[in-house]
């Protein structure tokens, strides 16, 4: 039996080396119908980026949170294990390597034996609840501006979760023009959204006169100059823009 969590990190691996080629759409329909469109593999999906985030959970609420959210990976997936049991056959025959991104959650999900695997069970426990309390925002001041270092929703190459049945139709609009872009499209646009990031925040370096804040830009300057050119990229520039 396959674990979710390699599923998940398969269809990941599907989604970045097929972007910009033929069967890319074909793989996303596959997706859609197996998983976006069952409500609970889709929360099981979610769950899995949800455990797996940079969340800055407060110390009260973690363990409860951590405990709760295995509760329902455990029911979902015992009461879905036909369907996965597909979603893996398919990802299977797409994709070789058997890398798991989320190793620590499916040793809480899958291990039966507690006694056997306590060290083992412990030690993820750990890692997950240390991530989720760390948090992966650099405030550039204290009213407004939010700049997020990964990605958000992550499109096209670690989505596709619960967020996406949410989209309003102007979101639905702006995934449908990432997710229609070919390479120099893709490379285009992120290089004019770099710009004009880099423009924005440059004048604001230039205008204040708080040192912490210049430090904060300037490390923020530093992150956009080693911008890579993926739709996750793209977005995140586009998010920034936005907030500027």
């Amino acid at each position: 039996m396959t674990s979710f969590g390699i599923i998940k990190t398969k269809i990941e691996k599907l989604f970045e080396s097929t972007y910009g080629k033929q069967d890319f759409k074909t793989h996303i329909k596959s997706f859609k119908s197996m998983i976006l469109e069952n409500s609970d593999l889709c929360e099981v999906y979610f769950i899995y980026d949800e455990l797996s985030s940079k969340k800055g959970l407060n110390e009260t609420i973690v363990d409860e949170y951590i405990s709760e959210s295995f509760e329902q990976l455990r029911s979902l997936i015992d009461d879905n294990q036909n369907e996965i049991n597909k979603i893996s056959q398919w990802i299977n025959q797409l994709v070789i390597e058997t890398n798991n991104n989320y190793s620590d959650i499916d040793i809480q999900v899958y291990t039966k034996n507690v006694t056997k695997n306590l060290e083992s069970l412990l030690e993820s426990k750990n890692r997950i609840k240390k991530n989720l309390l760390s948090n992966d925002i650099v405030e550039i001041n204290e009213s407004s501006l939010n700049i997020p270092i990964s990605s958000m929703l992550q499109i096209a190459t670690k989505t596709f979760n619960k967020e996406f049945s949410s989209l309003n139709e102007e979101e639905k609009k702006e995934f449908k023009f990432f997710t229609s872009l070919n390479k120099n499209q893709l490379i285009e646009e992120i290089d004019k959204s770099k710009k004009s990031v880099y423009s924005k925040l440059s004048n604001n370096l230039n205008e204040s006169n708080d040192n912490e804040l210049k430090e904060k830009i300037q490390k923020t300057l530093n992150k956009i100059n080693e911008t890579d050119y993926t739709l996750t990229s793209l977005y995140r520039l586009k998010q920034l823009e936005k907030g500027l």
